[in-house]
């Protein structure tokens, strides 16, 4: 092999290298409010996920559901103005019972994670 190749396929495996841990990220969950399994004394007023990067809004959803697996009705969950990580969602008044938080975020890199969990209000 030549020295020029040699240095060419030297600088595609490092920048590979470096590049790699970018290319496995994606939009992970960081915290909840309420956090997952909680039993809470009052109802929230709304749930909050915070993520480890920016989440994009328009394809980012949160879906309440109460014990019975029906829909609580919401309105659409916003990405908060101040930070792009934290998706909010507006609780109504919930009545004592267990409800469970699916969600489904799309980060900067454009794929799509889900998650779910669950809750308690006293």
């Amino acid at each position: 092999m030549n020295p020029l190749r040699t240095l060419i396929a030297a600088g595609a495996m490092a920048a590979a290298i470096v590049a790699s841990p970018f290319a496995a990220a994606h939009a992970s969950l960081k915290s909840a409010n309420p956090e997952a399994g909680a039993t809470l004394a009052a109802a929230p007023k709304e749930i909050v996920l915070t993520f480890n990067e920016k989440i994009e809004e328009a394809f980012s959803t949160i879906t309440l559901t109460d014990s019975q697996g029906k829909p609580v009705a919401t309105d659409k969950a916003k990405v908060d103005a101040t930070n792009p990580a934290i998706l909010r969602l507006a609780a109504p008044a919930l009545a004592a019972g267990s409800y469970s938080v699916a969600w489904a975020v799309a980060g900067h890199d454009g794929h799509r994670r889900k998650g779910e969990f669950k809750f308690t209000v006293k």
